[in-house]
């Protein structure tokens, strides 16, 4: 009687656990189909989506022009248009009005008389930096723009080499000042002048011609283009 009830019993866990495991695998069979699916359907969105962005990148570089004449035939014309929004205008005309519109600011900073004469050399020095720093930048653009020709690239290339050692020129022209015995110095120089502001409460003659005497051994700007001024 024992044994008969143990068999019926060992048999119906036996089928618990049967049933149990066909549901699990049946479960498994079911999630791995649906993610299989899933998986499926989202790579085919993504590929459709991929397809949409490619097809209005193109449409977007492409302009039709549709024109019908007189007699009634299409003239419609197709126009590749680029993308002008990195496009930098680098004529040789156009490099000399960044130049200019850089010196003009400098000039414009060094001639401020609104400033403390403790502040002036130190903000002077500050907005010179800043400004030959944007021009540089503006030069980098173009230089590194891909739609600029090589002769415009190569002139942007020159004025920058140019600006650079025209910056160092006054580096060196301030040192040389300030070895003379004053305090402090600003140099600005330009194409056609220099610009030189010492912190002096005068300034002799003696002084005048040792400052002239350096700047004209520095640079190739004649004595009447050379501009000195004491803060």
């Amino acid at each position: 009687m024992f044994n008969m009830k143990f068999d019926k019993r060992k048999i119906i866990i036996l089928s618990l656990v049967f049933v149990l495991i066909s549901i699990s695998y049946l479960n498994y069979m079911i999630n791995k189909q649906s993610i299989l699916e899933t998986s499926s359907e989202f790579t085919e969105y993504e590929e459709n989506k991929l397809s949409t962005m490619e097809a209005k990148e193109k449409s977007d570089d492409i302009i039709i022009q549709q024109n019908i004449s007189e007699d009634g035939k299409d003239t419609s014309s197709i126009t590749m248009v680029a993308d002008d929004s990195s496009i930098v205008d680098s004529k040789e005309n156009n490099l000399s009005d960044i130049v200019a519109a850089s010196n003009s600011n400098i000039e414009e900073t060094l001639l401020n008389d609104e400033m403390s004469k403790s502040a002036y050399f130190l903000q002077a020095k500050i907005d010179v930096e800043m400004e030959r720093e944007k021009t540089i930048e503006r030069f980098d653009e173009i230089i590194n723009n891909k739609m600029v020709d090589e002769q415009s690239r190569k002139n942007a290339v020159q004025r920058k080499m140019s600006l650079i050692d025209t910056m160092n020129k006054e580096k060196i022209i301030e040192s040389l000042i300030k070895g003379k015995g004053f305090e402090d110095a600003v140099v600005f120089i330009t194409n056609e002048s220099v610009y030189v502001t010492v912190l002096s409460e005068k300034l002799s003659n003696v002084d005048v011609a040792k400052i002239l005497d350096i700047v004209t051994r520095e640079t190739d700007v004649s004595i009447d283009n050379i501009k000195i001024q004491n803060k």
